[in-house]
């Protein structure tokens, strides 16, 4: 009891300060609940362990324990982390029928209970709800895990490390597992022998040291902002695509020398947000290279018949490697093959 209530009590001490963090406050919330729904889980085993539920057996029912919540809420916070979002409603409908099923039996006097336990419960809602938690377990395990994808997608995105969506996956790694082998616990009482509140002991001890470690890996980045929303993004798209075209009309692009920093300090704004509104037109390489290759391009459209290499330079190409480099991902062919080829030079230069 002790040891199971010291992690019950870290776990919610941890949530409250997850639910006050700053940053992302949809993923940070998500978390503060399934830690506050591992506590619940560890709740009827601290009391089983202290002989409270033989001292007031009244207790039964009490709806601590909704273990068809953990799988819903950890898909919302990995979902949260990854686009900002929350899930849909349905997602909750089956933690609200096993804590309402509970909640409504456990007013009830405990005779009452006692035998609807024996006619109901054991024999038809325990199989059943044993199978919705693997079934949800697998599910959201999954879909979890795939929503990493984005999120460490996302974490690249805002140059950072992408160790915080390790450390989640590897707490799914442990966590879906985990709870999902609750269910075997029933077949192995139909098969050999029911299992007592000491046989689970050491799994309720690994469960509240996971979702401990978890909420941990969770708090070290609560302050991390939520991703950008779909108008968010696109305004900041727009706002690149903006910086982009004054760099090239002001020439400043036409400078070898020309660094993220100093085109963040010309533009008057600073490397951070410079650095994500170019993220989606490629970041600031691509982008650069881009507009330097279009007027190397537009020079020979123009008819200049120049050496190639001091077309480059004067776009502001620190090699001939990079010019190359740089065209290509442009226009798909060398700027040579560009220039003697039969293609329209009006197709391939941008208008805007």
């Amino acid at each position: 009891s002790s040891v199971l209530l010291l992690l019950a009590l870290q776990a919610l001490a941890l949530a409250l300060l997850l639910w006050r963090a700053p940053g992302n406050r949809r993923a940070n919330r998500a978390l503060a609940g399934l830690l506050v729904v591992v506590a619940g889980l560890l709740t009827p085993y601290i009391l089983g362990y202290a002989g409270a539920y033989d001292s007031a057996p009244w207790l039964t029912f009490a709806p601590f324990a909704v273990p068809l919540a953990v799988g819903p809420l950890l898909y919302a916070h990995v979902v949260a982390l990854a686009r900002g979002q929350g899930i849909a409603r349905w997602h909750w409908l089956a933690p609200a029928l096993q804590f309402g099923w509970q909640a409504a039996l456990f007013p009830l006097p405990t005779a009452t209970k006692w035998r609807i336990d024996a006619a109901v419960i054991e024999p038809v809602v325990a199989p059943l709800s044993d199978v919705a938690l693997l079934v949800s377990m697998v599910g959201y395990g999954i879909a979890a895990w795939r929503c990493l994808g984005a999120y460490r997608s996302w974490l690249e995105g805002q140059r950072r490390v992408d160790r915080p969506a390790r450390r989640i996956r590897l707490m799914i790694l442990i966590l879906v597992p985990l709870i999902a082998v609750r269910a075997a616990y029933s077949l192995f009482e139909l098969a050999v022998r029911p299992v007592t509140y000491f046989d689970e002991f050491g799994y309720y001890l690994l469960l509240g040291a996971t979702a401990l470690g978890l909420g941990l890996a969770g708090w070290r980045q609560a302050d991390l902002p939520a991703p950008a929303g779909r108008d968010e993004e696109e305004a900041r798209a727009e706002r690149g695509r903006q910086w982009l075209e004054r760099a090239r009309d002001d020439g400043w692009t036409r400078d070898p020398d020309l660094t993220l920093d100093a085109l963040a300090r010309k533009l008057g704004t600073n490397r951070a947000d410079l650095s994500r509104a170019l993220a989606p037109h490629g970041g600031f390489a691509a982008a650069v290279g881009r507009i330097r290759a279009e007027a190397v391009a537009e020079a020979m459209r123009g008819g200049d018949s120049g050496d190639l290499l001091g077309l480059a330079l004067a776009a502001g190409f620190g090699s001939k490697a990079s010019f190359n480099r740089a065209f290509r991902a442009r226009f798909g062919t060398s700027p040579s093959q560009w220039r003697g080829g039969a293609e329209s030079r009006e197709a391939a230069i941008p208008t805007d």
